[in-house]
């Protein structure tokens, strides 16, 4: 099912919901004030471009519905496009769906956050749904990957317009957050090959009935529900299903130091010294999985002394700046790292001269 058509008028955009009077190409561009074919092809182009980032509204009530979400508390974020400058904005769903609209046509990404409570993981009050994601095998695999699984089929599922398609499981009844994140993890066992980034208790996914951005800020494809069911399922039908998590392997007693305790009392102060004594990355050099472990390594000094992961992103994006440094801070930072530990930023800190406590 869709509903994917969309209107426009003039250079304004208003929540499309249904279909739309006219088909897409048959939409007006503003009453140009050139003489030249140039000039008016361009406004046409520019109009349209605006009706493409129209948010369909029936989409995303769906999409809430669906996961049986309060739109009154549903957060919603906008999250610049790769590449470009700017951070994430924060909303509800109830009073910011029109914002999303601007915030879409100024070239982000549309999410929200599956589970209920606020934006932060420890905020998060239970679980709603299971989901996953592949995005590394072409969509129209994906629609049946879950057979392949061995899962049974989603309670619906989402085409996001770019790599991938989003699998959910909506529970018949709220879970705690610690049991909802160890049935995640196993899901993704499960699910082989899937992202193993995509989760986290407040991990926000791509809203249906908004728009794929690419790098470049052109809107690509619309989000939309695919297969909604009114299946719902019992935790305990995962419980069993699902594999076990292996146990942890405990780590070399050389590497223990790292998290002994010394380092997890330094002042963030300090912090921002280990990082400022590390090079900004260099675009092309070989040193992504470097600069993103210590990316992560800093979000785990952050959160050792009990300051907001949000603070090492801002610290990171001013450090290496996702624009000019040939990565996106923010999705890097969402992408994993649960391993990684602070003395992964303060050894390649000390490897750049940092002397604070020796590792």
């Amino acid at each position: 099912m869709s509903t994917r058509k969309t209107s426009a008028q003039g250079d304004s955009c208003a929540l499309s919901v249904g279909e739309s009077p006219l088909p897409q190409q048959e939409l007006s561009a503003p009453e140009s004030i050139g003489t030249t074919e140039e000039s008016t092809g361009q406004l046409a182009g520019d109009a349209q471009d605006d009706a493409q980032r129209c948010i369909d509204a029936a989409q995303a009530h769906l999409h809430l519905d669906l996961l049986g979400l309060d739109e009154r508390t549903t957060n919603i974020r906008g999250i610049p496009h790769k590449g470009k400058k700017g951070g994430a904005i924060n909303g509800v769903f109830a009073h910011d769906l029109e914002r999303a609209q601007q915030w879409q046509r100024n070239g982000m990404g549309i999410y929200l956050q599956v589970n209920p409570g606020g934006t932060k993981a420890d905020e998060v009050s239970c679980g709603t749904a299971l989901f996953f994601e592949h995005d590394n095998i072409p969509r129209w695999q994906q629609v049946t990957i879950y057979e392949d699984h061995g899962l049974p089929q989603p309670s619906f599922m989402v085409n996001t317009g770019g790599k991938s398609i989003h699998h959910y499981y909506v529970l018949k009844e709220p879970i705690s957050v610690q049991l909802w994140t160890e049935l995640t993890e196993r899901l993704h066992i499960a699910a082989k090959g899937c992202d193993t980034s995509c989760k986290g208790a407040n991990r926000l996914m791509r809203m249906a009935g908004s728009w794929y951005i690419d790098r470049n800020g052109n809107a690509i494809d619309q989000a939309e529900i695919m297969w909604p069911t009114d299946r719902r399922y019992d935790a305990e039908e995962f419980q069993i299903r699902l594999p076990l998590l292996q146990e942890p392997k405990p780590q070399p007693a050389a590497r223990k130091r790292f998290t002994s305790g010394r380092h997890n009392s330094l002042p963030l102060r300090e912090i921002v010294n280990a990082l400022e004594a590390i090079p900004q990355r260099v675009e092309g050099s070989g040193t992504y999985a470097d600069y993103r472990d210590i990316l992560w390594g800093l979000m785990a000094a952050c959160r050792d002394i009990g300051v907001d992961e949000q603070v090492a992103i801002d610290l990171m994006e001013t450090h290496s700046p996702s624009h000019s440094c040939g990565w996106d801070v923010e999705q890097v930072a969402r992408s994993g790292g649960e391993q990684i530990s602070a003395g992964t930023l303060f050894f390649h800190a000390k490897q750049n001269g940092w002397s604070r406590y020796a590792l």
